[in-house]
């Protein structure tokens, strides 16, 4: 299909919305089949989904690498559900005693509606008795400014930022006040102190389903709710829930590259598609992207959905465009951990 035929065929969907959206409900991802054996079978993910460059889910009963890991096992509190009670911390005690002082790249969403959130986490953590509270609430203040047009913010800070959010967040009331939101996001594993990289060994799928060479890996943590702008990446991605659920929307490459350049012209703006920019994650981009892919008036039949829970895996192939949001939006844990693969 020609460039002027395929915009033809999108704008003649967005025109007859109302009448079709009722009829179009949104597609699949083709699952692996359930399985007694610990691994996945590499030959029917290759045949089935990397070789013709289609998404590919992994259930935990259906070989996904994700239950593997050792991290899946030993990172996290699973009795602490973050969606019943936050009254016990979610990550293990091993984790936070071994490993809370090391630190991460954070991002931190301050919208007008988070202000009161983000102003009561500071103050308690300038009022604590604990030298380590007072220093992070510093480097907040340092790092997140008063400008108005301005919401997204990224500091370094230790893994205890994230937990003391997790009890602020816990312990606020949720009639009156919105969960903190903060995120570690696209944290590199080489990064990471060495026994938290063995907890993290690339799967078996990563090494053997094509060349074995990673080009990345990340580890993804923070406060539900998380969210990532519709993007895609220059390689194959296998993308493992841990914690708590994720909801992935996808479209294929040639449909995506018509809806994300269609927003760059409604916003009149030519942005980079494949980097997780400023500009995407706050402001009017962020809102054009977010209600053109999760708005009730998505107009794309091509529209695939998947709901990750913990220990789900998907593999997402080179040039496929997708947007993340957590499935939860109380102030909860959510984590993720991808490899970028080839």
């Amino acid at each position: 299909m020609n460039r002027p035929t395929l915009l033809t065929t999108i704008w003649r969907r967005s025109l007859h919305i109302s009448s079709r959206r009722a009829y179009q409900p949104l597609r699949s991802v083709e699952a692996a089949s359930a399985s007694s054996q610990a691994h996945a079978d590499i030959q029917a993910f290759q045949k089935k989904a990397f070789i013709p460059r289609k998404p590919y889910l992994f259930r935990e009963d259906g070989g996904s690498p994700t239950s593997r890991l050792p991290a899946f096992s030993k990172w996290f509190n699973r009795s602490a559900s973050s969606h019943d009670s936050h009254s016990t911390l979610p990550f293990a005690s091993s984790l936070v005693q071994g490993f809370q002082e090391w630190p991460f790249p954070y991002e931190l969403i301050k919208s007008q509606r988070e202000q009161d959130a983000f102003s009561q986490f500071q103050a308690a953590l300038m009022t604590s008795s604990e030298m380590t509270d007072q220093i992070m609430a510093e480097f907040l203040q340092s790092a997140v400014t008063d400008e108005k047009d301005q919401s997204f913010f990224q500091l370094y800070a230790p893994l205890k930022l994230l937990i003391k959010a997790l009890e602020f967040n816990a312990a606020r009331d949720s009639t009156t006040t919105h969960p903190l939101h903060l995120y570690i996001a696209q944290s590199a594993l080489p990064d990471l102190p060495l026994p938290l990289q063995d907890d993290l060994p690339a799967p078996e799928i990563v090494l053997r389903a094509g060349k074995g060479d990673i080009y990345a890996s990340s580890i993804w943590l923070g406060t539900e709710p998380t969210y990532t702008p519709l993007h895609r990446d220059p390689n194959p991605n296998l993308f493992c829930q841990l914690y708590s659920q994720k909801v992935i929307r996808l479209l294929p490459p040639t449909i995506g590259d018509e809806l994300f350049f269609h927003v760059q012209r409604q916003i009149r703006q030519h942005g980079n598609s494949r980097i997780r920019t400023t500009d995407m994650m706050q402001g009017h981009e962020r809102k054009v992207l977010h209600d053109a892919v999760w708005g009730n008036e998505t107009p794309l039949e091509e529209l695939h959905e998947v709901e990750l829970g913990a220990g789900d895996a998907l593999f997402i192939p080179e040039g496929w465009w997708h947007s993340v949001k957590s499935a939860g939006s109380d102030g909860g844990l959510n984590g993720s951990v991808n490899w970028w693969f080839r």
